[in-house]
């Protein structure tokens, strides 16, 4: 049965992450821990049911969401939690949940879902909408050790201008 909301409960949120155990994206072993739960289908079209849920880890999750539909990624999802990508190039690749490997009542299917077909192409154009860096990490890396050395100049300058100050006013000439 379908949950409402965009966010899984506590509990089927547990059951996705024990029955993938790993990011779903061909290849990527990134563990449950670091992914996130991503909807085949999109809410509010595809609903929060575990049929329609997955672990992506966080780049595969941005690669799916803004390079989907005509001419990108896609993928679907089988009741047993098996996803099926489809890649740019027309190849398609296939994973099991890691999960039913060592609980096979995990592989169980857990409902076939009745999805009315979108009117109009996914995610045509949101690949415009992906986030690009302004800087590479190199260059934020710099900018946050200049500011570091900088804020550090400043007060150990600052530091050594009030003990000045302060010996002037507490300094005394010498009694002879």
């Amino acid at each position: 049965m379908a949950e409402p909301g965009y966010r899984p409960s506590a509990a089927l949120a547990e059951f996705i992450r024990w029955r993938d155990l790993t990011c779903r994206f061909p290849g990527c072993d990134q563990p449950a821990a670091a992914c996130q739960i991503d909807h085949t289908i999109a809410y509010p079209v595809g609903p929060t049911h575990p049929s329609n849920l997955k672990l992506y880890c966080p780049a595969h999750h941005l690669l799916k969401t803004f390079y989907a539909g005509a001419g990108g990624w896609a993928d679907r999802q089988l009741p047993d939690g098996t996803v099926i990508v489809t890649a740019p190039t027309g190849h398609t690749y296939t994973t099991t949940p890691a999960g039913a490997l060592f609980f096979p009542a995990l592989g169980t299917p857990t409902g076939r879902l009745v999805i009315p077909e979108p009117t109009r192409a996914p995610g045509a154009q949101r690949g415009l909408m992906m986030p690009t860096r302004t800087r590479t990490r190199a260059q934020d890396r710099a900018a946050r050790i200049a500011g570091e050395r900088k804020r550090n100049a400043a007060r150990i300058a600052r530091k050594n201008f009030l003990l000045a100050e302060r010996l002037a006013r507490e300094d005394e000439p010498p009694p002879f």
